[in-house]
């Protein structure tokens, strides 16, 4: 059997935001609510495609604060479930091979195009893995349409893309409507938008990697005032950075703070520990740690690490917590200082706490994931056969009714 035919054979299973649940417009709260469950799929398949350190989370509004808190987000997805029409295929687009874009050639496989368009563009950020690598590398040169071509092609994505889809008797289509992507993220100096019912990728404005994000929320603004107005159903979602990588960073750098306060209060205080009963605190420390949440954060920490030591640190990230140190904490009086060691402390606490529910939450995916390759509709045939057989369901109906 040729590869050919072994694909044709094997097709691509669709990734549905909710399995067996055909969702019409009711609000987009609601659409975003059930599109929750694809989530842990996406993150599962970035793994299985070899990529390290992201994940897929969700952006259930636009608030600035909330987004900003996501960071570092290497792009974000608009997902889109409409019949596609002229009005919605504006055919602007910008020329640019540094960009890479392919068409979204096959619906069933929205999913894997949208992770790739984000993922092939921010490889300079992004550990992507070798197979992404070789794939971008050989297919670099071809058009959009051929790009997306390859995608389907590819029994190394297609195997990744089924391995966390649900594995069940193929379900038709929902009418004429599709799953559609538009990405958006800073590539040379401008903020771009890959949509891949379009011709080609389209360059919006300019933007750093600071700034891109609020160019990005204006821009989705704009666009789902249009698609609510519509009535189309969406959901918005960004790659961001393994939060339990960014949890850790954080408390290597609460403990270097600990540590920098505590010398700064033994030079100003030699006594300070007895003065404000510092065992005490350490003791309430050590014992609100001991929640289950905590516990597994602490875990976590221990046995795998990201990040160990100050040393692990960006060069970036240890001088921005030299002038913090400098900043805030020489030439401040005793009490102020006692006040900062709590606080770090209260800190820590609650990134032990984020960690855990971090880790918690990537267990279920991996658990849905199994679930998902699972098929029920054996045992529900059966079971629902033996009711019948022993005229329980007969009696069930009638108790309803």
């Amino acid at each position: 059997m040729t590869q050919r035919e072994s694909l044709e054979e094997d097709p691509w299973l669709l990734i549905e935001p909710d399995p067996g649940m055909h969702i019409n417009f009711i609000s987009r709260d609601f659409f975003f609510l059930i599109a929750l469950r694809l989530l842990g799929s996406l993150s599962q398949l970035c793994s299985r495609m070899g990529v390290k350190g992201v994940q897929v989370e969700p952006i259930p509004n636009l608030n600035r604060d909330f987004i900003r808190d996501l960071r570092p987000i290497y792009g974000i997805t608009l997902l889109l479930r409409h019949k596609p029409e002229k009005s919605h295929r504006d055919e602007m687009f910008t020329n640019n091979n540094n960009v890479y874009f392919a068409n979204q050639v096959v619906h069933d496989a929205y999913a894997m195009y949208a992770i790739l368009s984000i993922l092939l563009n921010r490889e300079e950020t992004i550990d992507i893995g070798s197979e992404l690598l070789n794939f971008k590398e050989f297919t670099s040169d071809f058009p959009p349409m051929l790009k997306g071509l390859s995608v389907t092609n590819s029994k190394i994505l297609k195997d990744a893309h089924n391995g966390v889809a649900r594995r069940s008797e193929r379900q038709s289509a929902h009418g004429d409507n599709t799953y559609h992507y538009i990405s958006y993220l800073p590539i040379g100096g401008h903020l771009w938008e890959l949509d891949g019912f379009k011709r080609g990728p389209l360059r919006l404005v300019p933007c750093t990697e600071n700034s891109w994000l609020d160019a990005a929320r204006a821009e989705l603004q704009r666009k789902l005032d249009i698609y609510q107005r519509q009535q189309i159903p969406f959901s918005v979602w960004s790659i961001i950075e393994d939060r339990r990588h960014v949890y850790q960073r954080r408390l290597v750098k609460k403990a270097y703070l600990k540590s920098a306060i505590e010398r700064q209060l033994d030079y100003c205080d030699p006594n300070w520990r007895l003065t404000f009963r510092a065992h005490q605190w350490e003791d309430e420390y050590k014992h609100a740690l001991e929640t289950e949440r905590c516990k597994r954060g602490v875990a976590m920490h221990i046995y795998f690490p990201y990040c160990r030591s100050i040393e692990d640190l960006s060069v970036q990230d240890r001088a921005e917590l030299d002038a913090e140190i400098e900043n805030n904490m020489i030439n401040r009086p005793v009490q102020e200082l006692v006040d900062l060691w709590l606080q770090n402390q209260d800190d820590s606490i609650r990134i032990y706490a984020r960690l855990g529910e971090e880790q918690e939450k990537h267990e279920s995916y991996e658990n849905d994931t199994i679930r998902r390759q699972h098929d029920y509709t054996p045992f529900i045939r059966t079971f629902i056969s033996r009711l019948v057989a022993r005229g329980h369901l007969q009696r069930m109906m009638a108790d309803i009714s």
